[in-house]
């Protein structure tokens, strides 16, 4: 039996961690496992012009180096067999397949426009990018009504595309790695310890997490924070505040989840929180506010679930958790088993489901 192709178009290529680049490198090496045979290609500029985009490569490539795109991956170990194309711009930069996935609202529309022999046309959609890319209104929901049979990994972003007059998308869950993430410190006997991303995107709300925590501080003065991100914090911290910047799997499950009761999660948007999830299986208790993309996997049985805007419920929800172990025990046992459910086994195979057209 002839192996099926597969190719995923990403966005232009940096080389630092990023959550959605990673499910679509899990992914891949995946459907490796599985028999298909899979590309990754990086797009230049897919925004611009391919006259323009061409002669800004040239000069980045071969004059003067600009940009800090690169042509590696050293944060995430794909398998040998997975070939990557870097810095793509026209349709003989993509290989022929027979299934091609745009990843991002910037890859939609270089999908749309290439020959079929490039593969049957999908839209990874992750999350919902108008909030957070300054596109010009209107452009994301623009890119759902392409043609491209959509997959969303959340029921809100389903709910968007719907909105926007493209017919129903397919639900794809997003998962986490039970190799990475699980219970390796026991809930009993942990420190008063918050957890929280830094992150210099305004909806994550690094700075609104800081403030939340800071007066809970002053009701549990032994309390500590593990704060953890790709780039520096964008405050000066306190000592008692801990910074690890890049951290790695094992850091986050040993020293940053792993370490603390709680996780603290305040965005205003996610495509899918999977920070949340990966402190959950590691047996924080999730803190977050109540939006799409946290209340697929998160409920009132197994966290805390706050209104977003509301800083004072997300003092008082941390003071009394806090102050509470019995409580505290009951949602993070809860919480682990919850998400336990979201495997790359299960998603991977609704993934095949849906590129075969069976559901």
């Amino acid at each position: 039996m002839k192996k099926k192709k597969v190719t995923f178009i990403l966005p232009a290529n940096y080389n630092h961690p990023s959550g959605g680049f990673k499910i679509v490198y899990q992914y891949a090496n995946w459907l490796n496992m599985k028999g298909f045979e899979v590309s990754i290609c990086y797009c230049y500029a897919p925004n611009d012009s391919k006259l323009y985009a061409a002669l800004k490569r040239i000069v980045d490539m071969h004059i003067f180096k600009f940009s800090k795109r690169t042509t590696e991956l050293t944060w995430f170990k794909l398998d040998s067999n997975i070939k990557s194309y870097y810095n793509c711009i026209f349709s003989r930069d993509i290989p022929d397949a027979d299934i091609i996935l745009a990843t991002a609202s910037t890859t939609a529309n270089f999908v749309h426009n290439l020959p079929n022999e490039k593969g049957e046309k999908f839209y990874f959609i992750q999350g919902y990018e108008a909030e957070s890319f300054g596109n010009k209104k209107g452009f994301v929901e623009e890119t759902y009504r392409l043609g491209l049979t959509n997959i969303v990994i959340s029921k809100e972003l389903s709910q968007k595309v719907l909105a926007s007059g493209a017919p129903e998308p397919k639900y794809l869950p997003n998962f986490y790695n039970h190799d990475e993430f699980y219970l390796e410190t026991p809930f009993e006997g942990r420190k008063n310890i918050i957890s929280l991303l830094n992150h210099d995107q305004e909806t994550k709300r690094t700075k609104f997490g800081l403030e939340v925590i800071r007066e809970v501080k002053k009701v549990f003065e032994n309390l500590e924070v593990e704060l953890f991100g790709t780039s520096n914090p964008i405050e000066p911290l306190e000592d008692w505040i801990h910074f690890t910047r890049n951290a790695n799997a094992n850091q986050l499950r040993k020293e940053i989840y792993g370490s603390s009761k709680i996780y603290l999660l305040p965005s205003v948007l996610e495509g899918w929180g999977l920070t949340g999830m990966e402190a959950m299986a590691s047996g924080s208790v999730l803190v977050s506010s109540r939006i799409g993309g946290i209340v697929d996997y998160a409920n009132d049985e197994n966290s805390i679930l706050v209104e977003a805007d509301n800083k004072k419920a997300f003092v008082n929800a941390i003071i009394e958790l806090l102050g509470d172990n019995n409580r505290y025990l009951g949602l993070a046992s809860q919480g682990k088993k919850d998400v336990e459910v979201y495997s790359i086994d299960k998603s991977g195979e609704r993934l095949i489901k849906i590129i075969n057209g069976e559901i």
